[in-house]
Parts: C-alpha cells; structure tokens; sequence
C-alpha cells in the first residue's frame, strides 16, 4: 500500500556499505525477525504481503534455501560482483578469487574516513560511512587507530596521496575490494545466468532430501 515492492533485510555479513558493525544485525536475525513483523501487520491491516529478502554472505543454493526457511527470496551482492557482468574494476575483481575464508573479510569505517577526504561530494554520512570489505594492508595498518592518530594522518602525512596513487594502479592489498563474508566460496568469474542456474540446482537438490 505504500508501493513497495519488497524489503530487503542486509545483514552485517554485506560487502558494500551498510550500518557500522555495533549497530548492525546478522542476516538470519534481522530477516526472521522483519518477515514475523510483516506478516504480523499484514494479518492486522488486512493488506497484501510484502517479500522479504535477505542479503549478506549469501553466494550458495545452501544458502538460500536457509533463507527461505525465514522469509521469501534472497539477494545477491558479492556474487554478482564476480560475474563477466559485474562492472566493477577487473584487477579488483580478481581479489575476490584469492583463498579467502569469512575472516578476511571486515566491516569497517576505514575505507570511508580516507575515501571521504578524498570527495569533493557524495561522501557517506554515518552511521552508513562503513563498508564490508577484504583485509588488507591498509587495515592492518588503521584498524584500532585512534582519533588524534587519524587526525594527524589526515593533516601532516602522505597518507591520503599513497591511497589515491594506489587505486589509479588498483592495488587491492591498499584501496577498498567489497565483499561479503560468502566469498569465501567464490572460485569463479562466471556468467549471471549460470551463477543464478548453479544457485537454484543447488537449492532444489537440498529440498528434495528434506522430501
């Protein structure tokens, strides 16, 4: 009734930004607990049921028949990030592809504090300036930092010209490679269509042992 055609529930598992880390939730959390609010208010207001769909470290039919258990569908990020489709930087691209497990990925406002200096405009605001991103060098280096050290990082070094330098060469041990905690199970650079065709095989092969 307030034309929205679903809500999509990202958990703090996302790459890409999102709320930081101490104010986010975990997907099967944040999505059981929004499709029992939905269904509650649609049973009491008599109206139509609006999908849920859960995002966040979902790359894998098992994963998403996990999801259907909560709610109507899932969406995915990461995965078609590393797609012949996906727009994004090659090299970057690439990164994603490395022995990853769900640790080398961190949810961080690092990316954001040097990014924003860098803008002229659009930068994010908080609480949604924090990205889901591979550890790297760069965060090896900030994470724990405090204000003054990042205050005098910002004024009196070359801390923001080595990061701009490093993306123009897309240096992914240095700038910001999105991505979710699922990448882990990434091995491939495939097409849409067949990542979303291995996805639901794998799913409907998980139902049909619940059979």
């Amino acid at each position: 009734r307030h034309d929205v055609d679903a809500i999509i529930c990202q958990g703090s598992e996302a790459g890409g930004h999102g709320l930081r880390r101490n104010l986010g939730n975990s997907t099967m959390a944040l999505t059981s607990q929004v499709s029992r609010l939905i269904k509650s208010n649609c049973k009491t207001t008599a109206s139509a049921v609006i999908p849920v769909l859960a995002a966040g470290g979902i790359v894998a039919g098992k994963h998403l028949v996990s999801a259907l258990c909560l709610c109507d569908g899932v969406v995915l990020g990461t995965r078609f990030w590393a797609s012949n489709e996906s727009i994004g930087n090659p090299a970057l691209q690439q990164s994603l592809l490395k022995n990853h497990s769900c640790d080398d990925v961190i949810r961080t406002t690092i990316f954001d504090r040097i990014e924003n200096e860098l803008k002229s405009s659009c930068k994010w605001p908080q609480p949604y300036d924090s990205v889901g991103a591979l550890r790297n060098r760069t965060t090896r280096e900030w994470e724990g930092k405090s204000e003054v050290e990042w205050r005098d990082a910002m004024d009196g070094s070359d801390l923001l010209e080595r990061y701009k330098s490093s993306a123009e060469k897309s240096d992914g041990d240095v700038v910001c490679v999105l991505a979710g905690e699922g990448v882990g199970e990434i091995d491939s650079i495939e097409g849409a269509y067949d990542i979303v065709m291995k996805i639901e095989e794998e799913a409907l092969e998980i139902i049909d042992r619940f059979k």
